[in-house]
């Protein structure tokens, strides 16, 4: 189909020397994802990543993502993989609001593998009002079908990155959108129906692009404040305190080097009150 982004990789007719020095060239570019910026090493890495996949190297940048070194894929990209590979995927979302992907083997036509999420399924996993699933519930809907439809009907397209990169931060998330104080608060008072009833609700989402917001930060105590912001709203996960890092990063090696152009920063620290902390400068 034309909408397929899956494609030969030229990256693989390179030598390890010429990818090498081409993850260097792409990671001085400010239009790679802020996660690859300035970041050879994790360049390399996808696209050996994409290598195994077929897919271009800057297809690779954009479409897997490394959370808490677990990588992933966009349920797009599992999509256009699965239909590469001659296969037929098909998704829509119903009037009932759920939302349906169907995959049909190339080498088994006569069967139609199936996958249905809607909000019961998504509340029974615990994701329903929560960040982008309180945004726009029918397109996280629509990705986790595709997502758990592929893994079932042609789990070979997806060179074992198995998982996108909303359901990896889910699986290792350990802030409190995962699981929250409620759980402590009903293990201990179990028997007590009263202090449940008048327990503190928990926050609303807030409903902000923490992500996007970031990217406009100029200064270190502006990714400061975001950072209080985001713990405040109960929303600052694993790979948020990664992204807020990475930006933190770049910020002091670019505030430094006009004064010292052999300075070099090795990183900073954001301890959990949102400080940034200087390390390793020489």
């Amino acid at each position: 189909m034309s909408t397929d982004i899956a494609v030969h990789s030229p990256a693989a007719e390179m030598s390890v020397g010429e990818r090498q020095q081409y993850a260097s060239v792409l990671a001085d570019a400010n239009m790679i994802p802020k996660a690859f910026q300035k970041n050879p090493a994790n360049i390399f890495v996808a696209i050996e990543y994409g290598n195994a996949l077929g897919i271009a190297p800057i297809v690779a940048l954009n479409e897997i993502n490394v959370i808490n070194g677990t990588p992933s894929l966009s349920a797009s990209m599992m999509a256009s993989l699965a239909r590469s590979a001659g296969h037929r995927v098909r998704t829509r979302n119903e009037d009932d609001g759920s939302a349906v992907c169907e995959i049909i083997r190339a080498d088994d036509p006569e069967f139609t593998h199936t996958s249905v999420w809607d909000q019961k399924k998504a509340q029974g996993a615990g994701l329903w009002g929560k960040g982008h699933w309180a945004k726009d519930p029918a397109t996280m809907l629509r990705w986790r079908a595709i997502s758990e439809c592929v893994r079932m009907a042609c789990p070979e397209v997806l060179g074992g990155l198995k998982y996108t990169v909303e359901e990896v931060i889910e699986f290792t998330s350990t802030g409190p959108s995962s699981s929250g104080p409620a759980p402590k608060a009903t293990t201990t008072r179990k028997q007590k129906a009263e202090p449940e009833t008048v327990s503190a609700p928990m926050p609303a989402p807030s409903n902000r692009d923490w992500l996007a917001e970031l990217d406009q930060c100029a200064t270190a105590q502006d990714i400061r404040n975001l950072w209080k912001a985001c713990a405040d709203a109960g929303e600052l996960t694993d790979d948020l305190k990664s992204a807020f890092t990475s930006a933190g990063t770049a910020l002091t090696a670019a505030q430094n080097q006009p004064q010292n152009e052999t300075e070099v920063v090795d990183g900073v620290l954001i301890d959990e009150q949102g400080e940034i902390h200087e390390e390793g400068a020489a």
